[in-house]
């Protein structure tokens, strides 16, 4: 959509982007464990790994934006 390409996303949009993405790990990491499948293991530590990367980086730029504002 072309009018959202210049909206600045606020600080309420971008705390729900981190939990969310910490919900996709912690469901990449029950999904892990339950998988019993060999030729999904590695598909499911790749998800995971994928899914804590993303939170991570998600939490870290949330964290430096919150500290600048400051």
């Amino acid at each position: 959509m072309l009018f959202m390409r210049n909206k600045v996303p606020k600080e309420d949009d971008r705390a729900a982007d981190v939990l969310k993405a910490m919900e996709q790990w912690q469901e990449a990491r029950r999904y892990f464990e339950n998988v019993s499948d060999t030729d999904l293991v590695d598909y499911a530590i790749y998800e995971a790994e994928a899914a804590r990367r993303k939170y991570m980086l998600l939490l870290r730029r949330y964290a430096e934006e919150r500290q600048n504002r400051e």
